[in-house]
């Protein structure tokens, strides 16, 4: 083992205990665990898509053959993706223990906004939704960008266009900003707080590819929020925040199953909806 790998593995595992040690506060204080909700997550919970099947119907003496609306599971990924197959295996679980109120769910704008720009993110009905009946929480990004930017909506959820914001964020001197507006009304002082303390986000973007600034955007509004975990299926992002760099993480990256793990909830829920199933827009099985 090399110095650099011991040296790895001895921050991966103070990250744990003190992860560990926030489970514990919370499970004696008997308060749910704060858990910030990644877009893939809310994206994969919607397990149901649209299907058409045909069906024998009586008509007179003849019979004739009708389409019928409704659903179909999702498939999971194939055998090439066991890892993010058994991530997803894990929803069920996580959408039961938010309804009983073991943990709370929490996500804001931006992260909202990339669901918009995929079809199949956000559902028109809760049928299949692993998060029917959670109220997932909004709170304020870190440092809302709409107070420094504004463009026409479509325009303003590219995902170009977050990663711009990123890296005017990494301006050298920026925070000077913070003092500058200071007093004025239109900026909230939780705002200007942020933007003067913006060098935090600066260390979680540091070795992360362009790319994956939105993602340090969201871990940084995770924590400044109060946030215990960022849950996602994102695992590069979770090996590059927990592997590859040597920082402390008051809000850590997690998949699903090491949310589980933390909570040790070994058994997982099955998925409401069987594979292969046709069911009506009522949710029947036909």
């Amino acid at each position: 083992m090399t110095p650099r790998t011991s040296a790895a593995l001895t921050r991966q595992g103070l990250v744990a205990a003190q992860v560990t040690l926030v489970v514990r506060q919370k499970m004696a204080d008997q308060s749910p665990l704060k858990v910030f909700v990644d877009n893939c997550i809310l994206s994969v919970s919607d397990t149901m898509q649209g299907a058409k099947k045909q069906f024998p119907l009586n008509w007179a003496s003849s019979v004739q053959w009708v389409d019928v609306v409704g659903y179909m599971r999702k498939p999971l990924p194939n055998s090439k993706d066991q890892w993010k197959r058994k991530e997803i295996e894990c929803l069920p679980t996580i959408g039961r223990i938010a309804r009983e109120g073991k943990i709370s769910l929490f996500t804001y704008f931006e992260l909202l906004s990339e669901g918009w720009k995929r079809s199949g993110s956000f559902p028109a009905n809760s049928i299949g939704n692993i998060f029917s009946g959670v109220s997932i929480n909004h709170v304020d990004a870190a440092v809302e960008r709409s107070y420094f930017f504004q463009m026409e909506l479509g325009q303003f959820i590219q995902t170009e266009k977050v990663i711009e914001y990123c890296k005017w964020l990494m301006t050298p001197g920026i925070e000077k900003l913070a003092d500058r507006l200071s007093g004025n009304p239109d900026y909230p002082l939780w705002l200007l707080n942020n933007l003067r303390n913006v060098q935090r986000f600066r260390d979680l973007c540091h070795g992360l590819a362009e790319k994956q600034y939105p993602d340090a955007l969201h871990l940084w509004s995770a924590e400044v929020n109060g946030s215990n975990l960022f849950l996602t299926i994102d695992g590069k992002f979770i090996r590059a925040m927990t592997k590859s760099k040597n920082i402390n993480l008051p809000c850590k990256p997690v998949s699903p199953a090491e949310l589980l793990d933390i909570l040790k909830i070994e058994d997982k829920d099955p998925f409401e909806f069987r594979e292969g199933q046709f069911y009506d827009i009522s949710g029947r099985p036909k």
